[in-house]
């Protein structure tokens, strides 16, 4: 069933059962993912991007359920670092990544990027309007 109040530039669930709490953007950037505690370091693509977590595509991202991780991003000109815990996995593809502990600061740059995100997706859906006043 299609969700008739998503946003058109929202990713299109991928199964009948998303349970996902915000809506995904797509998202083109770098990221790259931290074990806190054992220093492993992987760089990958963020694919989406949704208030409450993130798909970096990464193939040697190879990481159990549950395992926290830290992640930088950048991404149309923002930087920032996030905590969070491998929520599903992906074989030789990569990870969906929920965020925690995401204190107002932080919050504050994922709303301010998913803005940009959508005002880029609703200027390609209007190009002619670009540049016109009334």
């Amino acid at each position: 069933m299609e969700d008739r109040n998503a946003p058109e530039h929202a990713v299109a669930p991928e199964h009948p059962s998303n349970r996902r709490r915000h809506s995904r953007y797509l998202c083109e950037g770098q990221a790259e993912v931290y074990l806190p505690h054992g220093g492993l370091l992987l760089r990958g693509r963020i694919l989406n991007l949704s208030l409450s977590g993130c798909f970096i595509e990464a193939p040697a991202l190879n990481l159990e359920r549950g395992t926290h991780v830290e992640v930088y991003f950048t991404a149309r000109g923002f930087q920032f670092r996030i905590s969070g815990r491998i929520a599903v996995r992906h074989r030789r593809r990569g990870a969906g990544i929920a965020f925690h502990d995401l204190g107002p600061r932080r919050a504050r740059y994922i709303t301010d990027l998913i803005h940009e995100l959508e005002e880029t997706a609703a200027k390609a859906r209007n190009p002619a309007s670009e540049g016109l006043s009334v």
